[in-house]
């Protein structure tokens, strides 16, 4: 052990693929039930090999809270489908507001 180095590997998540199987085994569900989320639009493929479709690791956050949103909340499919569209609205004016008030800061 004496001299001896270890490395150390971080890995960033953004850019980190899942196939669909992955993905399923990710967020602890079955991959039909993933595939049906996929068919009604609650869930988009970022990328695709061949017949493969690729999620972002971001995926398993959003099944997660659409698996909440279902058992815990009771909301249908189409209640999700509003509510996580609202929510990436939200998420994307917040990023267009924190851009905004940067340049404000830099022409101060």
């Amino acid at each position: 052990m004496v001299g001896e180095t270890r490395e150390i590997v971080v890995w960033r998540m953004e850019h980190v693929v899942l196939g669909l199987e992955e993905l399923a085994s990710a967020a602890g569900l079955h991959p039909g039930l993933v595939e049906q989320l996929i068919e009604y639009g609650l869930l988009e493929p970022e990328a695709g090999v061949g017949s493969r479709a690729l999620f972002p690791a971001s995926a398993v956050a959003r099944l997660r809270l659409i698996v909440r949103l279902r058992s815990d909340l009771g909301v249908n499919l189409a209640g999700i489908a509003v509510i996580l569209d609202l929510r990436d609205r939200l998420l994307r004016l917040q990023e267009e507001m924190e851009r905004l008030q940067e340049r404000l800061d830099d022409d101060e």
